[in-house]
């Protein structure tokens, strides 16, 4: 699928007067006039691909074509959901567990809700719905590629994909289909997204004035988290999630959750991460320098941030995410630096935290999405400089989550400047 064509196919497409022959939950996840817009997308796409429906088992694509909302995506893969998507969103049936059978019908649309007692009856369950509607084996679309999973224990899923593979071949994947689909956020979802990166953003403010010499990591990120809880991050299946690394034994583990270590003078903490307001996810990266910084790090943290800014002076509707990589190395480059930019500058965000397009270079063009009007990205150029005694000086690095517009882009952590915050000892 061409990232570029299918957006074109269904810009425009609001799904107003769809009629979903829905049941009316007594507690929808949004109004539903949202999925009506979302199913006339979906139904669009699946007639552009010529697939009769498509098989979910994933948290976001089910939530965010059936509305059903639960916390029960938390035991998952004891208690599983299938959504059977076809053309006709008259057709769509949930499946869910008896266990949760009262959020499933009150929280989704869709008229038919059938549940299930053990697991196994999923298999002989979801084909007896997509012959109810005729849908032909061949024609049905799985979660098969990168960036999506069937979130069902391997024997059933085996049985289910077997029921549309009869020829021997692969089922078509539907994971870029989604990917399309979701790209493009809706005013409904721009506004959680805002609430979401505004409650981060004051966790990070929180967090930044309380940094000094002698706290553990573990200490700052509660103290960020907590202020994130206060001011609007909500409780649900989307963790709150803060990884912290402070100096040069930590900087490595780029990735891990904070620690017991203990900041100290010349160290550069590096914090990232957020949290979710109603789903939508929040993702922010900031640096600390704790007491003495040496210069050259601060030379790269510069750069770095000047990296992340030069993203989002480029950043408009009709650029390429690839052109968006090669800014940020071309900054990096004129200011004098031989460090090559990290692989992956950035990525959209929505009901996940990594969501297509990846700010990166494709080796499938198709992959190579021009930037749209209503995507939302972060941005985060990466430094990772060698020490001359091995291992990394440092990880540089400034993250922030942006909207495009229809004229360029609003920086929506934009009050958070994205330059090296110094704390004293």
């Amino acid at each position: 699928m061409n990232f570029d064509d299918a957006l074109e196919a269904i810009d425009g497409i609001d799904g107003a007067g769809l009629d979903l022959r829905e049941r009316e939950p007594v507690w929808p996840d949004f109004p539903l006039e949202e999925y009506r817009r979302r199913y006339a997308r979906l139904s669009a796409l699946l007639n552009r691909q010529d697939l009769d429906a498509l098989v979910l088992t994933q948290e976001e694509p089910v939530r965010y074509l059936s509305g059903y909302n639960s916390v029960i995506w938390a035991v998952g893969r004891w208690l599983p959901t299938v959504f059977v998507a076809p053309r006709d969103p008259g057709q769509a049936v949930l499946v869910a567990s008896q266990f949760d059978a009262g959020c499933a019908a009150g929280t989704s649309w869709a008229r038919t809700v059938d549940t299930y007692r053990s697991v196994g009856e999923l298999p002989a369950k979801v084909a007896t719905h997509l012959a109810a509607i005729g849908a032909r084996p061949d024609h049905l679309g799985f979660e098969l590629g990168p960036g999506s999973i069937m979130a069902l224990p391997k024997a059933i899923a085996d049985q289910i994909t077997a029921q549309a593979s009869q020829a021997g071949q692969q089922p078509p994947d539907a994971s870029r289909l989604l990917s399309a689909l979701r790209m493009i956020k809706s005013p409904a979802e721009i506004d959680r997204i805002r609430r979401s990166v505004s409650a981060a953003t004051a966790g990070y403010q929180a967090g930044l004035a309380a940094a000094r010499a002698g706290m553990t990591e573990k200490e700052l990120v509660s103290i960020i988290a907590s202020a994130m809880h206060r001011h609007g991050t909500t409780a649900g299946t989307k963790p709150l999630f803060v990884n912290c690394v402070s100096g040069r034994t930590r900087y490595p583990l780029v990735d891990s959750p904070a620690s017991d270590n203990v900041l100290a003078d010349g160290d550069i903490v590096f914090v990232d991460g957020g949290g979710a307001c109603d789903g939508y996810v929040s993702d922010i990266l900031r640096l600390i320098g704790i007491g003495d910084i040496r210069p050259e790090d601060r030379r790269y943290a510069e750069v770095a941030a000047g990296a992340t800014q030069s993203m989002i002076g480029a950043l408009r509707p009709g650029v390429r995410v690839s052109e968006l990589l090669r800014t940020a190395a071309r900054y990096v480059a004129a200011a004098g630096l031989a460090e090559q930019v990290g692989a992956v500058a950035g990525h959209g965000i929505g009901l996940e935290l990594w969501e297509r397009p990846l700010i990166t270079e494709h080796d499938d063009p198709d992959d190579d999405v021009a930037v749209r009007e209503g995507m939302v990205l972060c941005v985060e150029p990466i430094l990772a400089p060698p020490h001359p005694d091995g291992g990394l000086a440092g990880i540089f690095v400034f993250e922030q989550q942006v909207l495009v517009t229809a004229d360029g882009c609003e920086v929506l952590s934009g009050c958070l400047p994205a330059r090296l915050h110094e704390a004293g000892l």
